[in-house]
This record gives structure tokens, sequence and C-alpha cells, in this order.
């Protein structure tokens, strides 16, 4: 599979984020406020009203960036640890479960800037994590539960989903008691909470930017170990591999980052689903291949969904968490239909 197209499509999704919008502005303005920016020059081009225009969309472009690769690349982890086609942060509870956890935080006055909120999101990723697996896992022992026989064995796809479901129902009810109790955490936490990177800081996109791209990097490395479990724990065992130190280091590397997108962006849905089923039509030759392509892509999608976002109803706009919904949905059930989905 060859990375230049989606490479460069990003590159050109960016371009015309930075570009476009309630003010649009030419390209070469375009490409001047840019050069600005990186040479260090980006106060005096905040002088043209034009320059300006494109660096205050710069941060929430970065933002997107970030949020897609993150989100599509746990997708295709979590699904190939979890042998299951329908593996998303979303679907299973780890979105609510980070949700829960930023709302808990507000109410206790900890989490208000961006440390804190991504604290907050690694810990109700986690603990949403920790009850899936060890509810679905649970399902499938036979005289009870004992944690003494749990182990990180793939578990059944269903129970996933099941669990997956309760977690979510369950944390968005506490989250919603919450925000019921105190109107003072429902005024902070509802803009938070609707999926947007309109807020967006370049300085905490700047921050975290290297913390996904190295976790991105740690699961390519890993996908040799996916290629293996895709045969299931047996036969990954004889070819070498170690099913259980492979999904711990998924499972790791999926909660770092869920929790990174769920604190830059919000929650937004979809992406981690949508992404890897899309790529798998054109049957990559393995895991690796289909993890950079899954970063490159979910980049576009994120990218791509903001500026459409912004510009079908503009000046108004809308979020991120909505778009890449109206984006994806039609291409899975176009999939769906042409018997690809799985």
């Amino acid at each position: 599979m060859s990375f230049g197209v989606p490479l460069a499509v990003l590159v050109l999704a960016c371009l015309l984020a930075v570009a476009l919008g309630a003010r649009s502005v030419g390209l070469g303005t375009t490409v001047d406020a840019l050069w600005a920016l990186v040479t260090g020059n980006a106060d005096a081009a905040q002088g043209n009203i034009d320059a300006a225009a494109v660096l205050s969309r710069v941060p929430r472009t970065i933002t997107a960036v970030v949020v897609g690769a993150s989100l599509a690349v746990s997708g295709v982890a979590i699904q190939g640890a979890t042998r299951n086609p329908l593996g998303d942060p979303a679907l299973l509870g780890l979105t609510a479960g980070a949700s829960l956890a930023v709302a808990i935080g507000l109410a206790l006055g900890l989490a208000g800037g961006l440390a804190s909120v991504l604290a907050s999101s690694v810990v109700g990723t986690l603990g949403a994590a920790v009850i899936v697996y060890v509810v679905a896992s649970a399902s499938q022992s036979l005289g009870g539960f004992s944690l003494r026989r749990l182990t990180l064995s793939s578990p059944d796809p269903l129970a996933l989903i099941l669990a997956g479901a309760a977690v979510t129902a369950g944390a968005m009810a506490g989250t919603t008691a919450l925000l019921i109790s105190s109107p003072a955490v429902l005024e902070r936490f509802r803009f938070w909470n609707v999926g947007s990177v309109a807020r967006a800081e370049l300085s905490d996109a700047l921050w975290l930017a290297p913390v996904a791209l190295a976790v991105i990097l740690a699961v390519v490395a890993l996908a040799p170990g996916l290629d293996a479990l895709a045969l299931g724990d047996d036969l990954a065992h004889g070819l070498g591999a170690n099913p259980q130190r492979v999904r711990v280091s998924l499972f790791a590397a999926v909660i770092v980052l869920s929790a990174t997108a769920t604190a830059l962006a919000g929650p937004v849905a979809f992406v981690g689903l949508m992404v890897p089923h899309a790529l798998r039509r054109f049957a990559p030759a393995n895991h690796r291949e289909l993890t950079v392509a899954a970063a490159l892509w979910g980049a576009v999608l994120v990218v791509s969904a903001d500026l459409l976002g912004r510009l079908v109803i503009a000046p108004q706009e809308i979020h991120v968490g909505v778009s890449t919904v109206v984006l994806g949905a039609p291409l899975l059930l176009v999939l769906l239909r042409r018997r690809r989905f799985v």
C-alpha cells in the first residue's frame, strides 16, 4: 500500500482547512502566513487580517490531525487485540468512561487545564477498559468468575460489545446525574462534551502531538504481533509471539490514544470504527501498513469533517463530533451493503 496518496491528501486538506472558513483566504496569503509562523514571524503577520485568519485556524487543524490519527489507530489496535470488528473506543465504553471522569474532576474542582483533563481522561478510560474486559472475559468462564483464572485471552466479541454498552449506559447516567445536580459543572462541561476542536490551543496540540506520535509508532512496532493474533492465540504462540504481552501493550496504547484525543477535543465517536473498516476494503498486506494508513486517513477524516462543519452553515459551525458521523455513516452503510464490512 502506497502512503503517498493519503499524505498528499492530508497536506491538501490541512491547507484548505486553514485557508477556508467564514473569511476565505487565497493560497498565496495562506502559504505566506504559514511560513511566517514556521520562521517565528507570526506576530508581524497578525497585522494582516487575512494572515490572522489563517493563523487562527492552525491550532484547530493541528488538533484535528492529532485527534483523527489517534482515534483511527486506537481502532486498529483494539480491533486487532480483541479480534472484534466492532472494536472502537466509543462502542466499548472508553469515551463514556473518560467523560464521566472529567465530569467528576470538574465537580471536585480538579479538571481545569489540559493536564488535569488529560489525567482524568486516562483514569476514566483505564477504568472503563478494565471493567469491560473483566466482564467480557468472565462471561466465558465456567463455574463463576475468579481473578486468578482471568487471563488476557481474546474475549467473545459479543460479550465485549454488550459489556461496552452497559459501561457506556452506566457512565452516561453517572455523568448526567452530576450535571443535573451541579449547574456550575454543567456550564463548564457542555463546552467540552460537544466534541469540538474550535477551542483548541496551539500549545496544547503541540504538547500532546509528540505523545500521540510516539504511541502510534509503538503500535506500528507491535503490528507483527497483531498479524499473529489474527491467526488465534495458539498459532500466535507457535509463531513466537506472546499474545498476553501484545494485548497488554496494545490496550495501554489504546488508553493513551483515546485519552489524548478526548482531552483535546472531547468525545469524538465513529473515527476508530469507520477508518479501519474502510481501509480493509483495499486489503492492506499487514497490520503495519494498516496502522500507518489509518493514522493518515483518520487525520484526513477529522480535518475534513471540521472544515465541512465550518463551511456548511458559515459563519456558524457544526462541531466535529457531529460532522464525523455525518461523513462516516454513509460510508459504513456502503461498505456493509457491499459486504466488505468484516
